[in-house]
Order: structure tokens, then sequence, then C-alpha cells
């Protein structure tokens, strides 16, 4: 097997990385409780990330009034648990009350979300379980849970958070840290329509038994796609590229049977940063150095007569 060594040469200079990593963190600081509130919408400005817009938090099904300031935290969950009793439960997530969250990439861009971390407390008789959902599959499932090294908290079977011990109270104005929300799948990978968020709280031992959360952080990339619709959208499986991710700048090329005249290197605006022309012979194998590129996503492209081959590959440094 034969193997040619292209080595890239920049045809446009200043080529940037367009994939933007954000941690979007909502601090409700503008929420105030008392007798002249702030409602059910959370007045704080919301958190500002090139390439999407984040939503302001809204209850939903609860009290209207918030019931501390400086936090969003309500009352109004279904009842379900007894005091000092850790073990029986009878309440069950109720689909009509929740916190929601809006976050809508902004036209040409694309959002990967990863996580979501964020703090809680509840008020001594506040609910003893809590899950986030997603608009992705409808609501349907609780996303995967976890807790960062608080043993007051723990994950029941489900995806389910855990007020551990109802004995144990929270110190006024504190919060407990460690719940996370682990976004994995095509559902949050690469989206360009809105994500969807809900919070559910259950099983309280009264009704007016607050539930609240701070500090909500998203993590993500958000990554310009404008430029792409200039590539011929036959992205297949006849051009093999790996590794991908390549990490060191070097790639293998295996294009079967495709008698080609030229190669390039296409960034995600559609331009062209590496081009060679090229005869192809059979069964040749050919390793591409794209070392001088920086990290982000890029497709390779082959012309063969009046046909345009793409297969998208990624460059991790």
């Amino acid at each position: 097997m034969i193997k040619k060594l292209l080595t890239g040469i920049i045809l446009f200079s200043g080529v940037c990385t367009f994939a933007q990593s954000f941690s979007a963190v909502y601090p409700f600081s503008g929420v105030v409780s008392g007798t002249i509130n702030t409602g059910s919408t959370d007045p704080t400005s919301s958190p500002s990330v090139t390439g999407l817009v984040f939503g302001s938090f809204k209850a939903v099904g609860t009290y209207t009034a918030p019931s501390a300031s400086d936090v969003f935290c309500f009352g109004g969950w279904n009842v379900g648990a007894t005091n000092n009793n850790d073990v029986n439960f009878t309440g069950l997530l109720d689909t009509g009350i929740y916190y929601k969250v809006l976050i809508t990439p902004q036209p040409s861009y694309t959002v990967t979300l990863n996580s979501i971390t964020f703090n809680m407390a509840r008020a001594t008789t506040g609910p003893r379980h809590w899950a986030v959902r997603s608009n992705k599959d409808s609501y349907a499932n609780n996303l995967s849970a976890s807790i960062s090294t608080n043993t007051n908290l723990s994950i029941s079977a489900g995806n389910i958070f855990f007020w551990t011990t109802d004995s144990y109270t929270i110190a006024s104005g504190n919060q407990e840290k460690g719940c996370t929300i682990t976004l994995a799948g095509a559902n949050f990978i690469s989206q360009s329509t809105p994500f969807a968020f809900r919070f559910y709280a259950w099983d309280s031992e009264s009704t007016p038994g607050t539930f609240r959360v701070d500090t909500v952080i998203f993590g993500g990339t958000a990554s310009l796609t404008s430029g792409l619709s200039k590539l011929t959208q036959n992205i297949n499986s006849i051009i093999k590229v790996y590794p991908n991710p390549t990490i060191d700048g070097f790639v293998y090329l295996d294009t079967k049977d495709i008698n080609y005249a030229k190669i390039e290197v296409v960034n995600i605006l559609g331009n062209t940063v590496f081009s060679e022309i090229c005869n192809q012979q059979n069964n040749e194998k050919v390793i591409l150095n794209i070392s001088m590129l920086q990290e982000g996503t890029y497709f390779i492209r082959l012309t063969s007569g009046a046909k345009v081959y793409n297969e998208r590959f990624f460059i991790s440094k």
C-alpha cells in the first residue's frame, strides 16, 4: 500500500477556532421576597454568552411569591414526607410543579451542553426529593444525576436527588453544594434548537415548605456554523479519516476507490485552509500533516470530477 505525506500550507492567515467554551451562571441576585416581591420570574440579568440566549428562571405551579431574597426559592410543593422519617415517602413527581429555564442557540450557531451544577437548600418542612428533566425527550426521564463530596445529599434510583437525613437542618443562609447533572448523548451535542430544563421537587412535609436553588451553572460550547452551507452536503463514510479527533496534527485518509484530483481542508466557515493538487493512485493512503491548524472542527473535501466528497473531523490540542 502506498502512503503519501501531504504537508499543509495555510491559505488564509489568522485562522481562528470558532468554538467557544462557556460557563454560564445564574446568581438570582435580583430576587426579592416580602410584601413587595419580584414574583415567579427571576428579574436578575441572565447570563450573556456569544452564540446563545439564556432565558430567565420561572416558577410554575408553586406559590407566586419567592420565600427568600437572592435565591430562587418557592413553596407549594407536593406533600409526601413525615417529620423525622427517612424511609417512608408517599409523594410523586408532579409534572405540573417545577422551575424552568430556556436556552436558545442564536442563528448560525450550534450549542453543546455538558453539565448543570447547582446549590440547593430546603426549609425544615421542604421537599426531600428533586430531579431535572429536559425537553429533548419531552421531559420523560430524569437526567443523569450525581453528588460531589456532600454526605448530606445522595442519589436514589432513577437519578433522583435525596436529602439524606431529615434531622439535619441547614444553617440559616447556607446552601448544600454538589448537585450535578451530566448531559451526554446526541440530544445535547451540536444543537441548533432550544434547550428547556425543568427542576422538579416533591415529598415535602407541608405545602409551605420551600425548595431553593442558587448558583445554577450551565457548561458547554457554542460553535459558529455560518459558511457550512458552502460545503456539498454529502458527508458520508466513503472517506475514512483517522484518528478522529487528531491530537498531534496528523490524520490518515482512506479514500477507497475514489479517483480524486484535489484534497482540501475546510473550516466551519466554509473557507479552505489547506489545499493540495494530487493524482490519486489505487489503494493509496494519504497522511495529511495539518499540525499548523488550530483546535476545532474541519472538513476533508475531495474533488473527483463533478463530484465532491466531504467528511468531518476534529483537531484537539
